[in-house]
């Protein structure tokens, strides 16, 4: 077997379980909108990076029919590339997001990381919702003054509002309407922002009018995107790679 043919059968079988993963990925562990705004990518390309740095490459840099010792060469690049891929995995799957939190006007995605600090209410309730990523909604009280006492207390140290698992509530569909009446007002900025005007036009190559549409940031932990909610039913319609930053929306 020539050294080509043999790097490109090591790239094919790699190449499969590569996309073996990512198919998992993007379906189980990353459902959409969550694998470009939480990670997924990242991680995935450091996985597919090793694999075929650790694989097909050194196999075209190290292979020579009979060549001594090609035996012991192709075994240890064999298992430098099964631990870089499992790691490659376990990064992945440790990383996924295990509940989605809706928050004064935005989307926040948890990872494992962040389910240890909504305390133990916030954990309780995320055990007895079947679904992964779970999806809850923050209640807030209805006042502006003891929603300023809220945003005091964070001041004072408590967590981020979209932490206190205290006041985190299923996502069902009355929470859902209420979404959907509080949505970013993503048309006005992109009258003087370029990257969300040119975001718009491509959403509307492929969308029904606007007006059908609500705009909420999803919140993850490596970047944000604005999501593209139905009216009709709060579905994510689209995902646009914008980043509208944090904070309260623009008025």
């Amino acid at each position: 077997m020539s050294r080509l043919k043999a790097a490109s059968w090591h790239l094919a079988l790699t190449a499969g379980a590569l996309a073996v993963v990512f198919v998992v990925a993007r379906t189980l562990w990353y459902p959409r909108p969550l694998f470009a705004a939480d990670g997924g990518w990242q991680a995935y390309g450091l996985l597919a990076g090793a694999s075929l740095v650790l694989g097909p490459l050194l196999t075209l840099i190290v292979f020579r029919a009979g060549k001594k010792g090609l035996r012991l060469d192709l075994t240890l690049i064999a298992i430098a590339q099964v631990v870089a891929f499992v790691f490659g995995v376990h990064l992945l799957y440790t990383r996924r997001i295990q509940m989605v939190v809706y928050s004064q006007g935005a989307f926040h995605a948890l990872d494992a990381a962040h389910i240890a600090l909504i305390g133990a209410k916030g954990q309780a309730l995320l055990r007895t919702l079947p679904a992964r990523p779970a999806y809850v909604y923050v209640k807030l009280p209805r006042s502006k003054k003891a929603l300023l006492g809220v945003e005091i207390r964070t001041l004072q140290g408590e967590p981020p509002v979209f932490l206190r698992g205290w006041r985190y509530r299923p996502y069902t569909a009355a929470e859902r309407k209420q979404v959907l009446t509080h949505g970013y007002p993503f048309l006005a900025l992109a009258r003087t922002n370029r990257v969300a005007a040119a975001a718009i036009a491509r959403f509307r190559k492929h969308h029904r009018r606007l007006v059908h549409y609500v705009f909420v940031p999803l919140r993850g932990t490596y970047t944000s995107v604005m999501l593209v909610l139905d009216r009709s039913d709060g579905r994510v319609a689209d995902v646009l790679a914008f980043n509208p930053g944090f904070g309260q929306p623009p008025t």
